[in-house]
């Protein structure tokens, strides 16, 4: 931008050509028009982006402060729980086609809490109902049979996660069941997957807010591309996952060893 000492136009104002003229502080000033840099419109790679980064934006928006407080007990330093969610999912980026997306089949552990080896939990729908297990012994589950866990619960089809209380505790052996409606988690043929989170609770809780994580799965070690290329594609029923009920609601089936 120019100052306008002196010359054939003198000092004005507004628009003449592509300068304009303004008037400030006892100086007239001259200044070439706004224009955009941008060429075209946004490419392909950038819209992509754009909707990853809002379909991540809306999956974390899926849990509430309350539950973000449990799944992350310790305060993240220099960013907020939510935007520390954000930052885990974007690390489950998948290519579909041309888009990009969060792949949540691949989701096994989220959140702060330190970890440990936690059985495995299947999650499958049984017409109106989600139903929940867990079969296999670990370390953990032998030294606390007592505790509650609570399941996180991601429904792959409409990106959305939960957060679900058991109704029955964790026992040292065998399998161990309960099922909730599925009607707040999704539909029958929505796509659902899980895992276990424990808070040291000899007993069920409905609310989270006096909870904390004291441990989380670990997160199996990334798998190499002959291990991916060796991998068959599953030919079993289809199976579906759902969001978090009281577990007052619940509908418990607890099978002992």
């Amino acid at each position: 931008m120019g100052k306008i000492k002196q010359g054939i136009l003198g000092g004005f104002r507004g628009k003449v050509g592509t300068v304009v003229g303004s008037y400030w502080n006892g100086i007239f000033y001259m200044k070439a028009l706004p224009h955009s840099s941008r060429k075209g419109g946004k490419s392909g790679k950038q819209k992509m982006q754009q909707g990853y980064f809002k379909e991540l934006v809306t999956l974390s928006m899926s849990l509430s402060n309350e539950d973000l407080k449990f799944i992350y007990p310790n305060k993240p330093k220099g960013m907020s729980r939510r935007n520390l969610l954000v930052k885990q999912l974007a690390e489950l980026a998948a290519f579909v086609g041309k888009s990009k997306t969060v792949d949540l089949d691949s989701l096994s552990t989220l959140g702060n809490a330190p970890t440990t080896a936690l059985p495995a939990v299947a999650v499958a729908v049984n017409r109106d109902d989600l139903q929940i297990s867990w079969e296999a012994v670990t370390y953990y589950r032998d030294q606390h049979p007592d505790d509650y866990p609570v399941i996180l619960v991601a429904n792959a089809t409409q990106q959305r996660l939960f957060l679900i209380g058991s109704s029955v505790p964790l026992r040292a052996s065998g399998k161990q069941s309960f099922a909730v409606s599925l009607k707040p988690y999704g539909r029958e043929r929505d796509e659902f997957s899980g895992f276990m989170l424990v808070t040291s609770q000899g007993r069920s809780k409905v609310g989270f807010g006096t909870m904390s994580v004291t441990k989380r799965p670990e997160k199996p070690p990334k798998k190499t591309k002959d291990e991916k290329d060796e991998k068959q594609p599953y030919s079993g029923p289809d199976q579906v996952p759902t969001k978090s009920l009281p577990s007052s609601q619940a509908k418990t089936s607890e099978n002992q060893p």
